[in-house]
C-alpha cells in the first residue's frame, strides 16, 4: 500500500525535525546554549501527513506521533525515539568530527543513512535540513524544517531513484510534558 509505505519513510526521518529543537522550549524564544553539558530528554507529540508531491492528493489521513529526543551536547549525539500508531523507530544522530553543525544520521536497523545539517545558535538550531538515502535503495528524502516556540514544522520530499518525486510527507510537532508523552505513546503502540 503506497500509503504505509511513505508512512514508514517518513517515520524515519521524524528525527531530523525533532532534533532542531535540541536544547529549546516554549518557555526561552531565544536559542539559547545549554549551561551544561549532560543528556536532556524534551518530549513532543504531533502528526504527520504524506500527500501527493504537489499536496493536493491525500496518501491516507494525518497520523499521531510522540516523540521522545534525547539531546547529549557532551557526547555529540542526539537519539530519537518515534512512535507512530503500532510501530516504534529509534535513530541516532552524531555529530561529524570538526564540523559543528553536520550531524550524520542512522537508525537502529540502518534503513537509511545521510546527513542533517542545521543552522542557528549551536544545539539551539533554527533551521536544517536533510539529505537522507533508503539503504535498500528505494530513493531519498530530502527537506527542510523549522523551530517555532514550542513546535516544529517540516517539509520533504521522497524522490525514487528515477528522480521522481513521489511523496511530500509534512510533520507537525508541539512540545509536551512526559506524563502527555507517554499517555499518548501508550495509546499509539498498547503493550502486547
Amino acid at each position: 500500500m503506497l500509503c504505509t509505505y511513505f508512512q514508514k519513510k517518513a517515520s524515519l526521518v521524524v528525527m531530523a525535525s525533532v532534533a532542531a529543537l535540541a536544547c529549546r522550549g516554549p518557555e526561552s524564544p531565544a536559542p539559547v546554549a545549554p549551561a551544561a553539558a549532560q543528556a536532556v530528554a524534551t518530549y513532543y507529540v504531533g502528526t504527520t501527513a504524506t500527500t501527493s508531491p504537489d499536496g493536493q492528493q491525500a496518501y491516507g489521513p494525518a497520523r499521531t506521533i510522540a516523540v521522545r529526543r534525547t539531546v547529549d551536547p557532551a557526547g555529540g549525539r542526539i537519539e530519537e525515539l518515534v512512535v507512530h500508531p503500532g510501530e516504534v523507530f529509534v535513530t541516532v544522530l552524531r555529530r561529524r568530527p570538526g564540523d559543528a553543525a553536520v550531524f550524520d544520521a542512522d537508525d537502529q536497523t540502518h534503513s537509511f543513512t545521510g546527513t542533517v545539517s542545521f543552522t542557528g545558535p549551536e544545539w539551539a538550531w533554527t533551521a536544517w535540513t536533510y539529505d537522507l538515502a533508503m539503504s535498500d535503495g528505494s530513493g531519498t528524502l530530502k527537506g527542510s524544517g523549522r523551530a517555532g516556540p514550542g513546535s516544529l514544522d517540516t517539509d520533504k520530499l521522497f524522490v525514487a531513484p528515477d528522480g521522481q518525486q513521489r511523496a511530500r510527507i509534512r510533520e507537525h510537532l508541539e512540545e509536551v510534558d512526559e506524563p502527555t508523552y507517554t499517555r499518548t505513546r501508550a495509546e499509539l503502540s498498547p503493550a502486547p
